[in-house]
């Protein structure tokens, strides 16, 4: 049975003349004919009773019409919607995010959304470390996380995060005397597991001024870290991305030093084709020309 076939019913149907109907299908009333005469022999029924007043239909037609007419309106719905695919403008996008874009990776998508309803998204917390490693499994279509990339991810830089420290009001910090101020102060940190480019980054940064800290404890979340610090249990140190989770009892205080900040920025694998990627990609690519 062809899809064409069964439209040409729909349309005769509706018509109730074969030259009428023709003209609406832009084919020749012999080319409408056989198209009837083929589906009524896959049919094994006579759907048109044809006579002075046109052509009307039989017991069987009324039957099959309804049928039919939501067969040819489901594939009209999907042939629509596979256009829409093609171009990006519906599918789906898995999308991952760190630490350092809470805020950002919400805003782009909400956005995006705007624009391109009909995109499914559905963004998680994840690792940077593991977004490379479901970035490359093709799991994730996109992150934001800290740039750079290798081959054959590839980034485009959104902003520059960097380390602070996230302290109680209370506590009495010397500004010129940072580090030596923290000496009685406990120190918190997030499981290195949890986020092992942090840590690495905060690792860097503490060989950097040679200062070691006592851990005194940990945590799988950076709001657990804040709570803690809200708590006045100690101090941790966190990007500066996250000051807007943290209540009015946490005071921040930037970190100086080579290893302080790094790139941020929208992530992808080259090698992954999505139409619906793509057009996240020259979205976020035009939102930043704009901006600039």
């Amino acid at each position: 049975m062809d899809i064409v076939d069964l439209r040409t019913f729909c349309q005769l149907a509706v018509d109730g003349n074969y030259r009428v109907a023709s003209e609406h299908l832009h084919i020749t009333q012999s080319a409408l004919t056989k198209k009837i005469q083929r589906l009524e022999a896959f049919c094994g029924v006579v759907l048109f009773e044809r006579g002075r007043q046109g052509a009307s239909l039989t017991a069987a037609g009324v039957a099959l019409l309804p049928e039919a007419q939501r067969i040819v309106s489901s594939f009209e719905s999907y042939k629509s919607l596979t256009q829409r695919v093609a171009k990006g403008m519906a599918g789906t996008l898995n999308i991952g995010f760190g630490i350092s874009s809470y805020h950002l990776a919400p805003d782009y998508i909400a956005k995006f959304k705007k624009h391109y309803p009909e995109i499914h998204i559905t963004l998680n917390d994840i690792p940077s470390q593991k977004q490379s490693e479901f970035l490359l499994q093709g799991d994730l279509h996109l992150s934001f996380s800290r740039l750079p990339t290798v081959a054959p991810l590839k980034g485009m830089k959104l902003c520059t995060d960097q380390l602070v420290l996230a302290i109680h009001r209370s506590q009495i910090i010397d500004k010129n005397k940072l580090w030596s101020s923290l000496d009685s102060i406990d120190y918190l940190q997030l499981n290195p597991e949890r986020g092992k480019g942090l840590s690495q980054q905060i690792k860097m940064l503490l060989e950097e001024h040679e200062k070691k800290l006592n851990v005194v404890q940990e945590a799988d979340d950076i709001q657990t870290l804040l709570a803690l610090v809200s708590a006045n249990l100690g101090f941790t140190i966190v990007p500066a991305s996250v000051k807007h989770i943290a209540n009015e009892h946490v005071a921040f205080w930037e970190l100086s030093g080579v290893n302080s900040s790094w790139d941020v920025g929208l992530i992808w694998n080259e090698q992954l084709e999505s139409f619906a990627k793509d057009n996240f990609i020259q979205f976020v690519e035009k939102m930043q020309i704009e901006r600039s």
